[in-house]
């Protein structure tokens, strides 16, 4: 401290104590960038770990692969996750990696060969189902109506729910039973098989082919599925009981994979496999108790050209739909909660991360509305929760919680400023992420996206949320009774049901004689070879029918589910069971995005909202309503009867303490090929090498591309493990030399295939030696940023005990990351010491090699720079080699040594930062060299180097270079090396001499 810092006032003797042996701080530790499948987590976006529990709680548990089950609803858990076996590897003996998951994404100008996503059929092409009864495939829908003696008055809507959608890849389905005649009572009873006809579902005495059926439930219904030459695949009775051994995903098949001839053996091949089902939807239109009440028809799913099956499309993040505020207004009369001038949209939320997994892992709930309590502001205040999907309003589960947020753009607790509106986006020229957004965001999981009006504040300040509309859906269909109808909805509007016009098909047809089971072809007109006849379906006592698209259920009673104190009810979505508190299994089946052509966010001809739900339609005044709490019926505000349309004021429903809701998160998708255990398996990757042509090839050279940039992301190593493709390793190569930073640790082709892959036998997926000498010797790569190993290895999962085989990339990271704690990073990560993959040098338990190599064998791999994985009999399996992929002889050949001047030059690099823009004088170099020197130092004395020597004076930089504010050092390096080799003379003389001749 100086002197005149003192305050000196009456004599004495100052005394302060400085302190200037304070270590500086030491930079955060760097690890090596990942890329790869997990189970979740952020996509396509470097996100640093700092432990294996942290990887868990973003990215989940590695998965071993081979995990049946319902795949369709639960996952594809098919094929490992090797990416997270990896991280788990280094993270054994480390405390950092950065991980980028993979999902599928598209280029701009992507061809349809080279669109992310899936369609049943030939990859990339998507099937047109015009026809109800076609044979090549497609999306097909079953429609169940509740029975008609419900509907006695003529003039009646007969409205009925999607229960679930099959995907084909060829043939058709069809139910079988009792059909609905053209007589007078409609109830007929022609034993049928068909689509596009109404067919009573199961009782006791329903005829299915030439028997009776026996021991029917509610909604059931007996379906047969055809190929494209109509030979029968499956035919089976099923129903929506999840109790029942009929229920439907028990007795369909549920496994997208089964579909595809390429990695699926003929025995277990299927032609199709079910989708959504919608158990709780289904039970709110079709009520009846019994066998026998209701009737069920299979329409084709498509609107115009866009077509049901078609999710060709790349990865996107979830959203709520918008909320709404409340209607200011005091007339109740002409309220509409569409309307914009009276509702206003303020806000939605997005997911963070990309893909499914967190809109059915997560759920928005508002909280706590209030209106402002002071006249100096009259904006009100509110909170957001995240909270657990699968909790219920008895227990909720708040993941995260913002409290008393508020709509004023200029106040500290704006909503956008306290939860973050910050989104990346890729941009595909520069190929770079760009950032939008104000706020950084303070959420893990979700962002704010504000309407233009509330971020400008512009909108009324006493608007507060109040509701939502629904997730998007296909519009509902209706045809009239006895009328061939061109358009299916009175407002013109397509369905997505046979592509509007094909709605008629539903109730009339021609029959065609196939055996015993006459198949009700609906291409309509006459022909005599199918029994010419197409008749007009009249369906006594009910004037119409309607079909309804899956929708979330909603909250109707603040009592509902038994909540101990109805204030505590949260009105809107409901993610639970009908009559319990459990969840609802088929709620992450209604949250899919709409298929290609049909926008899951911003609604359009083909779309309707699947509720409308506000606060300002909460009433206690409906019949049976003894209880007296609050209920929310669709239209009380317009009937005068809610809370505000009474009272007259928004603000009696939150007096009342009627003041929370819950939106859901919809429309996420992985941009994946469900088709496939392995979206980015090596034989796809081989075909069509180009980022317009292939989806997998571009996504994972997009994901190499997150990290190019080290301003932007720091690590030393580079792995996507699994992944042999040469364009994408090549490329792994070479943004590791451009950065100079980095050694990238690639997998090679040697003639070895993962199971998932392909159907051949084990015998025929084993790789070679040879293999992959001569594929490597072909790539021509001469590069010391590059290293392989051989062969592939045996690992045991430490969580769930299985065994798996996995690409040795997996174990290098390992042992890089023992041997750097065992020792320094610059000692060879290989041998009995550091590179003994049975002593855990790997991270992982190793149980063998896929092939047990000869000592010939380790020369020829050797030679050609791959590492051999070896396996001896006493010290067990080893990595045998420490080569990088450099051919030209010289120090950078071993793996040692790059690091080592990876390690030396980000750390002088560093150090070189500290002094820019200071004086280029002498008092500047010194204190560069008085960084670097105590360094290289210690690099030295931890045997990193053998000498050293760095020069920065007037011979290197020079008055010209200075001049043009250049500083340039020389720094001399003389790297210590491995011993590869051990020579040994055992001399064995005479008795007689000595040994100092």
């Amino acid at each position: 401290m100086a002197a005149r810092s003192f305050k000196f006032i009456s004599p004495g003797i100052f005394i302060d104590e400085i302190d200037n042996s304070e270590l500086p701080a030491l930079p955060a530790e760097m690890g090596p960038v990942i890329i790869g499948r997990t189970e979740r987590g952020p996509a396509m976006r470097p996100v640093k770990v700092g432990s294996f529990s942290e990887f868990v709680q973003i990215f989940g548990n590695p998965i071993p692969g081979g995990q049946g089950g319902d795949i369709w609803r639960d996952g594809n858990y098919l094929a490992p996750t090797y990416a997270a076996y990896a991280a788990q590897a280094y993270l054994r003996n480390s405390n950092a990696v950065t991980m980028v998951r993979v999902l599928g994404a598209q280029a701009t100008s992507a061809t349809n060969a080279g669109k992310a996503g899936w369609t049943p059929g030939t990859k990339g092409t998507p099937i047109v189902n015009t026809d109800a009864a076609a044979t090549n495939g497609g999306a097909y829908g079953l429609f169940v109506f509740p029975s008609a003696s419900t509907y006695s008055e003529a003039g009646q809507v007969m409205t009925g729910a999607l229960a679930a959608v099959w995907y084909l890849n060829e043939g058709a389905i069809a139910l079988s039973g009792s059909m609905r005649d053209c007589n007078a009572s409609g109830e007929g009873g022609t034993v049928a098989t068909g689509s596009a006809a109404l067919f009573r579902s199961l009782d006791t005495t329903t005829p299915v082919g030439t028997s009776t059926h026996a021991g029917a439930a509610k909604n059931e219904f007996y379906a047969i599925i055809t190929d494209s030459s109509r030979n029968i695949q499956k035919q089976t009775a099923f129903n929506f009981d999840p109790t029942s051994s009929r229920y439907i995903r028990k007795v369909f098949n549920t496994n997208p994979t089964l579909v595809n001839s390429a990695i699926t053996n003929t025995a277990q091949q299927e032609t199709y496999w079910l989708g959504g089902s919608f158990e709780r939807h289904l039970n709110i239109y079709a009520t009846g108790s019994n066998a026998g009440e209701s009737w069920g028809t299979i329409l084709g799913i498509a609107s115009g050209s866009q077509y049901g099956a078609d999710f060709r499309m790349g990865f996107q993040a979830a959203q709520t739909p918008w909320i709404v505020s409340q209607d200011l207004q005091t007339s109740f009369t002409s309220y509409d909660i569409l309307g914009t001038g009276r509702v206003k949209q303020l806000f939605k939320f997005h997911t963070l991360d990309a893909g499914e997994n967190e809109m059915k892992k997560l759920k928005i709930s508002i909280t706590d509305i209030k209106v402002s309590p002071t006249d100096f502001n009259s904006y009100g205040s509110f909170s957001v929760e995240v909270r657990d999907a699968r909790d219920s309003d008895n227990a909720p589960v708040i993941i995260e919680r913002f409290s008393a947020v508020d709509l004023n753009p200029n106040s500290s607790r704006y909503i956008a400023r306290v939860i973050g509106d910050q989104y990346i986006s890729w941009d595909d020229t520069e190929r770079r992420h760009r950032i939008y957004g104000n706020y950084a965001n303070a959420s893990k999981y979700v962002r704010v996206e504000l309407n233009s009006d509330v971020d400008a504040g512009a909108t009324d300040s006493r608007y507060l949320p109040f509701g939502s509309y629904g997730p998007l859906r296909p519009i509902t269909w209706n045809y009239v009774s006895g009328v061939n109808a061109t358009t299916p909805d009175a407002s013109g509007q397509n369905s997505w049901v046979f592509g509007g016009e094909k709605i008629a098909e539903a109730v009339y047809g021609r029959k065609r004689d196939d055996g015993d089971h006459p198949f009700i072809n609906m291409s309509g007109g006459t022909d005599a070879s199918n029994n010419a006849g197409a008749t007009v379906l009249t369906l006594t006592g009910v004037g119409s029918l309607r079909g309804i698209f899956p929708g979330i259920p909603l909250r109707v009673s603040a009592s509902a589910g038994g909540v101990s104190n109805p204030k505590d009810a949260y009105f809107g979505i409901d993610t639970t069971q009908a009559g319990n508190n459990r969840h609802e299994d088929s709620y992450g089946d209604i949250l899919y995005p709409m298929p290609v052509g049909g926008d899951s966010f911003s609604k359009e001809g083909g779309t309707e909202y699947s509720y409308l739900f506000s606060l300002d339609d909460i009433s206690t005044a409906v019949a049976g309503n003894a209880d007296g709490v609050g209920v929310w019926i669709s239209g009380s505000r317009i009937a005068g009867n809610s809370y505000t349309a009474v009272s007259g004021a928004y603000t009696e429903v939150l007096d009342v303490g009627y003041n929370r809701f819950t939106v859901p998160l919809y429309g996420g998708f992985n941009g994946l090929d469900i088709l496939d255990k392995e979206p980015f398996n090596n034989t796809d990757l081989a075909t069509n090498q180009a980022d317009t042509t292939n989806y997998g090839y571009y996504s994972l050279r997009r994901a190499i591309d997150t990290v190019a940039d080290p301003e932007n992301v720091e690590y030393n190593l580079m792995a996507a493990p699994g992944i042999w493709n040469t364009g994408v390793t090549n490329h792994m190569i070479e943004v590791c030399e451009a950065r100079g930073d980095s050694l990238a640790v690639i997998d090679l082709e040697t003639g070895f295939y993962a199971e998932t892959e392909n159907t051949n036998s084990v015998a025929s997926n084993l790789g070679s030696v040879s293999t992959a000498v001569t594929n490597l010797r072909n790539r021509k790569i001469n590069s010391s940023y590059g290293c392989a190993y051989y062969p592939w290895v045996q690992i045991r999962d430490t969580i769930t005990d299985s065994l798996l085989w996995a690409p040795p990339s997996i174990v290098a990271l390992g042992t890089f990351s023992s041997a750097q704690k065992k020792s320094e990073l610059w000692f060879a990560p290989a041998g009995f010491t550091r590179g003994g993959l049975t002593e855990g040098s790997a991270g992982l338990p190793v149980i063998q090699t896929r092939e047990r190599l000869t000592s010939k064998n380790r020369d020829d791999l050797y030679e050609s720079n791959i590492n051999p994985i070896a396996t001896f009999p006493a010290e067990g399996i080893v990595i045998f080699g420490q080569k990088t992929l450099q051919v030209t002889p010289s120090a950078l050949d071993r793996i040692n040594v790059r690091r080592l001047m990876i390690f030396v030059k980000k750390e002088i690099s560093r150090m070189a930062a500290t002094i820019l823009f200071d004086q280029n004088v002498q008092a500047t170099w010194d204190r560069f060299l008085n960084k670097v020197n105590p360094f290289l130092r210690s690099v030295q004395a931890r045997l990193g180097l053998t000498d050293f020597k760095v020069v920065l004076d007037e011979t290197t930089t020079t008055p010209e270079l200075i001049d043009r504010n250049v500083l340039y050092a020389k720094i001399f390096l003389k790297p210590a090396r491995a011993i590869e080799f051990i020579a040994l003379d055992f001399v064995i003389t005479n008795t007689g001499a000595g040994f100092e001749d």
